[in-house]
Order: C-alpha cells, then sequence, then structure tokens
C-alpha cells in the first residue's frame, strides 16, 4: 500500500494543500520539466484532485528538491487541470506549511529564504511570532503586459477591450461592467459562463507570447476587474475575480492575478513604485500587492510584484493507495466536474 502524506491548507478562501511524503518518481531536468511529467502521465493528479480523494474545488502542492542552490526548497502546483508556472495562493500555503511543520527553520520576527516554483525563483519573507506564521510576503515572478487595450470580438457581447498581461501565468484582464456583471458571490456561474467565450476570443484573436516559458503560448486564465478606488486609509483597492478551467472561480484575490493587474495599472499610469494595493477576492478575502521594482529586457517593460497574505493549516492527511482499490485515479462526473467549459 502506497502512502501519500499531506497538510491541508487555505491561503484566503484557496484551498492550497501540500504533499511533503510521498514515492512519486519525477522525470525532467527542472522543476518546469518535472511539472510537465506530472501534468501529462496524469496518475497523481488523478488520485489527488479527482474524487473520491478530490474534487474541482481543489489545488495540492508536491514539495521536491530545489534545482537552485538559492532555494530551501521546490514545489509543483496541480490545479484542477493544469500544472502552472506560478501561483501566489499557493506558495504562500506551502512556505507556511513548511515554516510551521519545522521541515524549514523558523527563525523569529522574520524568515526570509527562497522557494522554486517551476517558473523561477520565488522570494519569501514570513512574519512569524510563538511559532505561527502571521503573514507571508512573496516577490513573484517578473510580469508585464502582452497586448494592451486591444478590440476582440466575444460571442453574445460584441466588440470589447481587454488586455493580456503575464504575472506568473497568462491572463486576459476585462472589465466586469462591460459584460454587466458585478463582483459578487451571487454571478458566480455568470462569470464562469461568460469567461468561456472571452477565453476562446482572446486566444483566437490575440494569442499569447512568453520570451522564456515556450511553452506557455495561450492564455490560461480570464480575469474580471472592478475600478481602483480609494478606501478610507486612503488605500487604492479593487475586487477582481478570475475563473480556473475546468470552470471555477478563485476564492483567493489571486497572487498570479493581482501580479498582472499590478503590471496592467502600471502601464495605465495608475500606481507608483512600493505603492500598496489592496486586491481582494469575490468572497472578501485579500491581498496587499506592491510594485517593489520594474526594469527593461529585450524591449519588454517588467515590473516585480510582491504579494501579501496569510494561509492556514486545516488539518492532515494519510492518503492511501490500495492495490484493489477499484477507483485508484479516482472519477469525474459533470454534476460537479464543469466539461468543455473553458
Amino acid at each position: 500500500m502506497q502512502k501519500i502524506k499531506v497538510y491541508n491548507a487555505h491561503c484566503c478562501g484557496e484551498i492550497g494543500d501540500v504533499i511533503v511524503k510521498s514515492s512519486v518518481i519525477l522525470q525532467g531536468e527542472t522543476i518546469l520539466e518535472q511539472s510537465q511529467y506530472l501534468l501529462e502521465n496524469k496518475k497523481l493528479r488523478n488520485f489527488l484532485l479527482n474524487e473520491p480523494r478530490g474534487g474541482v474545488f481543489k489545488h495540492c502542492n508536491l514539495i521536491v528538491p530545489p534545482k537552485n542552490k538559492k532555494a530551501l526548497a521546490g514545489f509543483i502546483i496541480m490545479e484542477p487541470e493544469d500544472n502552472p508556472p506560478m501561483s501566489g495562493s499557493n506558495s504562500i500555503c506551502v512556505a507556511t506549511v513548511l515554516l510551521e511543520k519545522n521541515l524549514i527553520p523558523m527563525q523569529e520576527p522574520v524568515t526570509k529564504f527562497f522557494l522554486e516554483a517551476p517558473g523561477g525563483l520565488v522570494k519569501v519573507e514570513a512574519e512569524c511570532s510563538h511559532n505561527k506564521i502571521k503573514a507571508i510576503k512573496i516577490e513573484n515572478l517578473p510580469s508585464y503586459v502582452h497586448k494592451f487595450e486591444e478590440t476582440i470580438e466575444v460571442e453574445e457581447f460584441g466588440s470589447v477591450t481587454v488586455s493580456t498581461v503575464f504575472g506568473g501565468d497568462s491572463f486576459v484582464i476585462c472589465n466586469a461592467s462591460d459584460f454587466n456583471l458585478a463582483i459578487h458571490p451571487s454571478f458566480a456561474k455568470d462569470f464562469v459562463r461568460t469567461s468561456s467565450k472571452i477565453l476562446k476570443a482572446a486566444n483566437e484573436q490575440l494569442g499569447f507570447f512568453h520570451p522564456k516559458l515556450k511553452k506557455l503560448n495561450f492564455i490560461s486564465f480570464c480575469q474580471f476587474v472592478e475600478p481602483v478606488i480609494l478606501n478610507d486609509r486612503g488605500i487604492k483597492e479593487a475586487k477582481n475575480t478570475v475563473c480556473i478551467r475546468p470552470g471555477k472561480l478563485d476564492r483567493s484575490p489571486c497572487g498570479t492575478g493581482s501580479s498582472a493587474r499590478l503590471a496592467l495599472m502600471r502601464a495605465k499610469k495608475e500606481i507608483d513604485i512600493n505603492e500598496n494595493f489592496i486586491s481582494k477576492s469575490i468572497i472578501g478575502s485579500e491581498f496587499i500587492c506592491k510594485i517593489e521594482n520594474e526594469f527593461i529586457e529585450n524591449n519588454i517593460r517588467y515590473i516585480v510584484p510582491s504579494i501579501k497574505g496569510s494561509a492556514f493549516i486545516t488539518g492532515q492527511q494519510e492518503l492511501y493507495v490500495s492495490s484493489d482499490d477499484p477507483f485508484p485515479e479516482g472519477y469525474k462526473l459533470n454534476d460537479t466536474w464543469p466539461q468543455n467549459i473553458l
């Protein structure tokens, strides 16, 4: 009987379980290649994410040895349909589990270290007190605007203006109001339905390009945004919601989506370097976001974004794979697992 040890966790409401022990054998020289192997091999993903052990709501992170000597640990992100190069909420879950379970030494009041995601190194700053994590700041992958305020034709809605942006993964960003939607839980199913039309149109009409992640030649996510406002403390804030394949909304403010929005805000001259921005999710959870730096490389203007939030360990599991289990890789039913939506 094979056993997998998992710590259950969530960041801002989005599940990000962390696998600290397994017998999986990975192939690939880099963590990105190992991530691609897991995506293509499917067995571990199916076992963890499919029913009866998982569901469309679940994300899992496999801890792996880092390839970069600067990093203390590597991790591979497994979402319902994809293995993305980076995830903000998942990286905060990973850092929290590694520190609170003494897999990486905690140093109060702040522990600083690097994690290695499939897309590259991410810097971690964890605020610690009494052996607990109070908040974690992640310095994300360099982010940039790919296509700025382009017009596309979307089925049912006609001509709409969107931007495509990299924030650790690829996004098409659009205004919720252009689709008669408000970022509120009552519109959740409408966002999922509408995002499928936008993603289809954006991928067909705009496509995507990343200079280093060559296989990222498509737009992964649709992000709906509401206007930036000043709150009563004089800090800029705004709501967003991101739809994840096969058809669910991110419960967190989406770290990579918030990073993408920072890049777009910078292109619009809506935010300065080192200015705080509060990114709010559809359920009201928050990340504190900031542009740490910016630079130009090969004629692309990048920002270095950071996101700050908290994760919580909610449990511990030891998952079994019995030799006589009739569902060793689980199953999907479209009553809860949308099919052919995104």
